[in-house]
């Protein structure tokens, strides 16, 4: 994953609540996972494996998270659980058909998540931090951002 797509995952956590937290957390996994299948299609099994190790922590974060409170979260457990050993099998075998069949599973819940997220209206986790607002403004290929606070100013006159 590149410093952009970082930063723009950073953004969407900074703005989010926690239905939208777990949607980008599959996002990023869907970001490894595309990295993992790219290098293993263009035969660089060690820049795979790093992805897929990377997918796997998206994946214990995910699980750790659980709220066993709820009866879904033994089921979910269950898949996570599922999709871990499939990744590991894509590890140790340096090959893409374990990373396959977590992809089958991650996708579907992904798709849950998104639509939960989208009727979570709840406020954001993090509190006092920046909106971002992005758009085309003074040239045709140009994007400008600004950061619009509640009136707090950061940083120092010079």
């Amino acid at each position: 994953m590149n410093r952009d797509k970082i930063s723009a995952f950073t953004l969407k956590i900074a703005s989010s609540n926690g239905c939208g937290l777990i949607s980008i957390l599959y996002d990023i996994y869907e970001e490894y996972e595309k990295d993992a299948l790219d290098n293993f299609a263009a035969g660089n099994a060690d820049d795979a494996v790093a992805a897929l190790r990377r997918c796997a922590e998206v994946v214990d974060h995910l699980q750790k998270d659980l709220n066993f409170e709820y009866k879904v979260s033994s089921n979910l457990y269950a898949l996570y659980d599922y999709v871990k050993r499939n990744v590991s099998k894509s590890i140790y075998k340096a090959n893409p058909e374990g990373l396959l069949e977590a992809k089958r599973v991650m996708d579907e819940l992904g798709n849950a998540f998104d639509q939960l997220a989208k009727k979570d209206s709840s406020a954001p986790i993090m509190r006092n931090t920046q909106y971002v607002r992005a758009g085309v403004t003074y040239g045709r290929e140009a994007l400008n951002e600004s950061l619009m606070g509640n009136g707090a100013s950061r940083g120092f006159w010079a």
